[in-house]
């Protein structure tokens, strides 16, 4: 089993501590699991966790880890085919960015519906199931005014909190809370330029 997470607490005395996974779960270590002999255990730093046979290692975690983690993890496009559930398909495309636009998971009525935004628009996917079988729709949906780009974040999740307008500008705010996370994005236009500012959790994000 591997596992992320970040020492939660740790005790340099005793060389013990508190780990903190990314499901949430806490689990105690010693400093006769750290593999590492270039750094020492420290609160805050994000480790590796590998529990096999009974053998813990732990150490700090690498990009070459992440990049390792998340190819093993992550199916290629070609196996979408093999989803039996919009569940799948929902975890691959929020893996990648997607929101939630539609999800209705019936015995009639089985459709999925994410977006995700970029410089094209918004890049839209729908997956239905006919007869068990899975079929997916690629689009891009060009959005040109602020109401266009206010109607998607609503469609994502999101409420309108703000929408002011003096003369050639117009400003606008939307937040959305999911989990732990509060997302805020504030749409300014100026004349026929458009631009967006998006914060989670009070940082400033791209």
């Amino acid at each position: 089993m591997i596992m992320t997470g970040m020492i939660f607490q740790f005790n340099s005395e005793q060389g013990t501590g508190l780990i903190m996974f990314s499901d949430g779960e806490q689990k105690e270590f010693s400093t006769d699991e750290w593999v590492d002999e270039s750094n020492m255990p420290s609160v805050g730093l994000k480790i590796l966790y590998e529990d096999s046979d009974d053998l813990i290692k732990i150490k700090v975690l690498s990009e070459e880890d992440i990049k390792k983690i998340s190819s093993a993890k992550k199916p290629k496009e070609e196996e979408l085919t093999n989803f039996s559930s919009l569940e799948e398909f929902q975890t691959y495309f929020s893996d990648k960015g997607f929101d939630i636009i539609k999800n209705t998971d019936e015995p009639t009525d089985k459709q999925l519906t994410m977006g995700r935004l970029s410089d094209e628009g918004v890049q839209s996917v729908s997956i239905s199931f006919v007869n068990s079988k899975s079929e997916l729709t690629k689009n891009i949906i060009s959005l040109s005014s602020v109401d266009d780009y206010i109607q998607y974040f609503k469609d994502t999740g999101y409420r309108l909190i703000k929408d002011s307008e003096d003369n050639a500008s117009r400003n606008a705010t939307l937040r959305r809370y999911v989990m732990d996370k509060h997302s805020e994005i504030s749409i300014e236009a100026n004349n026929d330029k458009i631009t967006l500012t998006k914060m989670l959790n009070g940082k400033e994000v791209s």
